[in-house]
């Protein structure tokens, strides 16, 4: 019994043992900004779709975000200032963003967005800088 709950703590800390940090140059932007971290291309950039959410306060210059104890795999993330504080990413009629945005790989689309261009691995551990504007 014993050897048996090791190995399923053992097999639990391999899937969950990926650890992501993101470092986000914000430059003088202060308030609350949110991260939506995606895991696969299936309903990437759907609200209901997220693997995980993140929201936080922007440090001046430089905000770290970490999300620990992911299990390996494909992701993709997108970040928003939220300047007005309204819980969401405003967009013109055109659906561009008017709020300062930031995405994995410091990927800036210039058309619809496509995963492949956000996608990136995780295995143990993976840092990304990002540009928020």
């Amino acid at each position: 019994m014993k050897k048996i709950l090791l190995l399923t703590i053992l097999i639990t800390n391999l899937l969950y043992s990926a650890d992501l940090t993101v470092v986000i140059n914000n430059k003088n932007l202060k308030g609350t900004a949110y991260l939506a971290l995606y895991k696969g291309k299936e309903g990437f950039l759907k609200k209901d779709s997220m693997f995980k959410g993140v929201k936080f306060e922007l440090m001046p210059n430089e905000t770290v975000v970490d999300i620990n104890d992911l299990p390996s795999g494909e992701y993709a993330y997108v970040i928003f200032h939220d300047e007005n504080e309204n819980g969401i990413l405003d967009t013109n009629f055109m659906k561009i963003p008017k709020e300062p945005t930031g995405s994995s790989n410091n990927f800036r689309p210039k058309f619809k967005p496509n995963y492949d261009d956000f996608k990136f691995i995780l295995n143990e551990k993976v840092t990304q800088k990002v540009d928020l504007k």
